[in-house]
């Protein structure tokens, strides 16, 4: 084996060993450095195998690495960037559940509403159970309540089913 050979081979695993090294060592690499890793030890072996078929094995395995690196590195960072679209539109379509789920439930106003336009107990607190609620059930708001005509049976619906305790 000539020293260039050698030189080569020696490259070769130095740049195996580092991008073992970066895809499996570390649990919070990202596919960018994954991607640069494993597209350096394609690269370089590449590199090496066309180079020697011109009678320079090392710059061939050099320009590879180099290659393999680069495009690697671009390919990992184009999948973390769909990781991060993926991630983005999932907590936007959390938030929008939620919101709507929050626009559902009953409050102080529409109990009142409801009582005041005389429908029974029962109904108001069926439909409290069914769509829960987000009350403010401070003393200040129970004492309100009662002076509109709110029973002590819809409000204790209304603190069983109050989504903010």
């Amino acid at each position: 084996m000539s020293p260039r050979d050698a030189m080569a081979a020696r490259g070769l695993i130095s740049m195996t060993l580092l991008a073992i090294c970066v895809t499996s060592g570390c649990s919070n690499v990202n596919n960018t450095q994954k991607g640069a890793g494993l597209g350096a030890v394609g690269g370089t072996a590449l590199g090496a195998v066309v180079g020697h078929q011109f009678g320079a094995t090392g710059a061939g395995a050099v320009v590879g690495g180099l290659a393999g690196t680069a495009f690697g590195a671009l390919a990992g960072n184009a999948q973390d960037e769909a990781d991060r679209r993926d991630h983005l539109a999932r907590q936007v379509a959390y938030e929008r559940a939620a919101r709507e789920r929050r626009s559902y439930l009953m409050g102080n106003r529409d109990v009142l509403h409801m009582v005041s336009s005389g429908c029974s107990d029962k109904l108001v607190c069926e439909t409290i159970r069914d769509r829960g609620g987000q009350f403010d059930l401070s003393p200040e708001s129970v004492v309100q309540l009662h002076q509109y005509g709110v029973s002590d049976s819809v409000i204790a619906s209304m603190r069983k089913y109050n989504a903010t305790r």
